[in-house]
């Protein structure tokens, strides 16, 4: 059960709350009206253009992981995080820039669409889809956890009722005007979200003295803290394979292949690539520093926290003044309800595309828009169910999905779009082989021996993909087709 942190009720908190919620619904109300087919509501009609889909991509890819999560991490294990998980993060933005353009050559909508183009087997569409799926469970499920946890915080609401109400307000947008609505409340929550850090960065500093002396403080509190390996604490080989999870999170989410095949032409999606990858350095190195100066200004106040997750929902009640309160607050609520909306519609999508029209090839488009909207509900509401009583903390949660996704992704489709006779049987079973070893043992413990689950997954995935293809095309040629247009 998640720990709640009594506070008491602040009228500005829950009307800045209430007031945007109100906003993002107006939103997704006339996002409804642009929605004409579903091509509109898959994917933006494919015409989004580069500053939509720069600051899109933005929102999207901060959530109550970046804000809520990280600063906790930092909380508990320093400047390290830094290290492993946003240099991987970052590495994986810049590395999807250079192999975009083969992506948008092949004319895919979704990850599984780009799987079974490259394997020739169409049964790769659902297998795949079903684990895209239980990726984007898992997602629902901590944003809901975060975004509940902090205005239980502010408004002092029980979280049990918080966890529904958000949950509701962000399903009703996202199912009525799909990335059309999602795109559009995008671009404000990303803008509001990456100055209001800014903002309450500076603000720390001007109420600690300066960047320097909360660096000194925080080493002084344990020297291990701003430690790119918290002191030995991570080895090379964890390092490593935290780099490798997270960078291969990047190249096999739903929502990526998504967002790259709503932009207009390749030019457009290589420019949102390359813009919300300078923007989210920036981003991101200021939100570690902030998480450096929560952690000092909490433990100088006597304010330390059990739950890293709580760490910044404590320091916006019980720390800074109410005006920067309210702008923090909206800044993580952008960053949860962006990233929520994203993977709420990326569970509709892969739902209606990668596994309804594979048993019914024939649907029309009505028919499809419908399995999406209604798998968007389903999929919202039992991930809301989930999130009262949630399975662990957020960031244990972010790194269980980033091995099952590296696991069974990363080289098996990459490999097959550029080893265009690569045997299409091998990659199916490479996906599945690596999904199941990667997610087992990272759930068994973290790994085989000294070998991480990130590893084990990939390992055993790369194996299957080489013996499969040696074994099988020597037997016939069945499978392995690339359809390069």
């Amino acid at each position: 059960m998640i720990d709640q942190i009594p506070g008491d009720a602040n009228p500005y908190y829950l009307a800045a709350f209430v007031l945007y919620l109100l906003l993002v619904l107006g939103i997704g109300l006339w996002g409804y009206t642009k929605t004409d087919d579903v091509m509109d509501f898959w994917v933006f009609g494919q015409e989004m253009g580069p500053t939509l889909a720069t600051w899109s991509l933005v929102a999207n890819f901060v959530s109550s992981v970046s804000v809520i999560g990280f600063i906790g991490a930092v909380y508990v294990e320093g400047y390290s995080f830094m290290t492993h998980t946003i240099f991987g993060l970052m590495l994986g933005v810049s590395g999807l820039y250079f192999v975009v353009g083969r992506v948008r050559e092949l004319n895919v909508l979704t990850l599984p669409d780009m799987i079974a183009k490259t394997t020739g087997y169409e049964i790769a569409r659902p297998i795949s889809g079903s684990v895209l799926l239980a990726n984007g469970w898992l997602y629902l499920i901590m944003q809901l956890v975060g975004a509940s946890l902090l205005v239980t915080t502010i408004t002092g609401v029980p979280y049990e009722y918080m966890v529904w109400v958000i949950g509701v307000v962000f399903i009703i947008y996202t199912v009525l005007g799909g990335l059309v609505s999602v795109a559009w409340t995008d671009l404000l929550q990303a803008v509001v979200m990456v100055c209001a850090v800014v903002i309450a960065l500076v603000y720390m500093i001007s109420d600690m003295g300066s960047l320097t002396a909360i660096n000194t403080e925080f080493a002084a509190l344990d020297s291990a803290m701003v430690h790119p390996t918290h002191e030995g604490t991570y080895t090379a080989l964890m390092i490593a394979a935290t780099i490798v999870a997270f960078f291969g999170t990047i190249f096999t989410e739903q929502n990526m292949l998504v967002r790259i095949a709503a932009t207009k032409d390749v030019r457009t999606a290589k420019i949102h690539l390359a813009g919300a990858g300078v923007i989210l350095s920036v981003f991101y190195s200021v939100l570690i520093l902030l998480g450096g100066a929560t952690t000092v200004a909490l433990l100088d106040s006597g304010l330390g926290v059990d739950d890293p997750d709580a760490a910044f929902p404590v320091l916006i009640t019980d720390y800074v003044s109410t005006g920067i309160g309210v702008v923090i607050i909206l800044a993580v609520m952008s960053a949860i309800l962006s990233t929520t909306d994203t993977r709420l519609h990326s569970t509709g999508i892969t739902t209606a595309r990668d596994i309804y029209s594979y048993f019914k090839p024939d649907a029309s488009e009505r028919r499809l828009m419908r399995v999406s909207r209604v798998a968007t509900v389903f999929f919202g509401v039992t991930a809301t169910a989930a999130a009262v009583n949630p399975p662990g903390t957020i960031i244990e949660l972010y790194q269980l999905r980033a091995v099952l996704l590296t696991s069974a992704f990363l080289l098996p489709v990459y490999v097959a779009i550029y080893w265009t006779d690569l045997d299409g049987r091998a990659v199916v079973t490479a996906i599945i082989g690596g999904a199941v070893l990667g997610l087992g043992t990272d759930l068994a413990g973290g790994g085989i021996g000294a070998i991480p689950s990130t590893f084990v997954g990939v390992g055993v995935a790369i194996l299957i993909l080489l013996a499969g293809h040696y074994l099988l095309s020597s037997s016939d040629k069945g499978g392995g087709v690339v359809t390069n247009n």
